[in-house]
Order: structure tokens, then sequence, then C-alpha cells
């Protein structure tokens, strides 16, 4: 899914959108959203957005699969109850992508306010705040629980 998605949005990169979708979720002002949206054919746009919805299940469930994997060989039970949080954490950043696309879709469809905006951009911000979480945890835990099985 990973692939599709880049592989599609491929074409909203561009010299004023770099990062492609991700100039979208931060477009934080008006003045950036017309400066990301006049880079791009908007139904890419749309279309990478959608694509993005069957995204969020596969990402949510893979996180939050391999981390209550990682919290169930931990024998300290404070390292353990961390990854029990981040089980959950996994379906809130699913849901903050949910909201982040919904806000996306009405500002590409020119139905956003200045905060409107910002609140995409905290939607990603905290999506992207709860994963490197996740992430950093499994990380760390990886390389811990192969060594305490051989």
């Amino acid at each position: 899914m990973f692939t599709l998605m880049r592989f599609q949005g491929e074409g909203l990169k561009t010299s004023k959108t770099m990062s492609g979708i991700l100039e979208l979720e931060f477009a934080n002002s008006p003045a950036k959203l017309m400066e990301v949206l006049t880079a791009w054919d908007l139904n890419m746009a749309k279309q990478n957005i959608w694509l993005d919805f069957l995204f969020i299940p596969a990402y949510v469930l893979f996180f939050a699969l391999l981390t209550a994997v990682c919290a169930e060989k931990w024998t300290i039970s404070s390292i353990n109850a961390i990854g029990n949080i981040l089980v959950r954490a996994s379906f809130v950043a699913g849901i903050f992508d949910i909201a982040e696309n919904l806000l996306m879709l009405q500002s590409i469809a020119g139905n956003y306010t200045p905060n409107s905006l910002w609140l995409t951009y905290y939607c990603a911000s905290i999506k992207f705040g709860i994963i490197i979480c996740i992430v950093i945890y499994q990380l760390v835990s990886i390389p811990l629980l192969l060594k305490k099985n051989h």
C-alpha cells in the first residue's frame, strides 16, 4: 500500500511542493494552501487522499500488532505498559489521519477557513508524533527481543 501510494502520489512532487501530499497536510495558511493547490492536478491529490483511507487500517493494524508483540515480551512492567498505551495510540493515529483526510478533501473543494487549515496541520502533527513514538518503541524493542531469544 505504501508503494502504491508513493507511486500514485509522485505527481504531487513539484518544484513548489517537494514533499508531495505532506505539503497539503501542513499547509497552515490560505496562502500556503493556494500555493500547493495551484501546483497540483487536484484529481490526483484527491485520489491520493482516497487511497490513504485504504492505507489507514493497514498501518494501524501493523503498528498495533507489532507493538503488542513487543510489549508482550517485555519483563519490565513500565516498558510493557508504555507498549500497551502505544497499541491504543495506533488507533488514535488512525482517527487523526481520517480527520486530516476529510479536512484536506474539504480544503481542495474550497471549503476551508484559517482554523480548519490549522486543525488539519495539528491532526497531521499529532498523527506523525504518535507514529514516531511507536516506531521508536519498536526499534528499541525488536533488537532486545531478538537478543533475548538467542
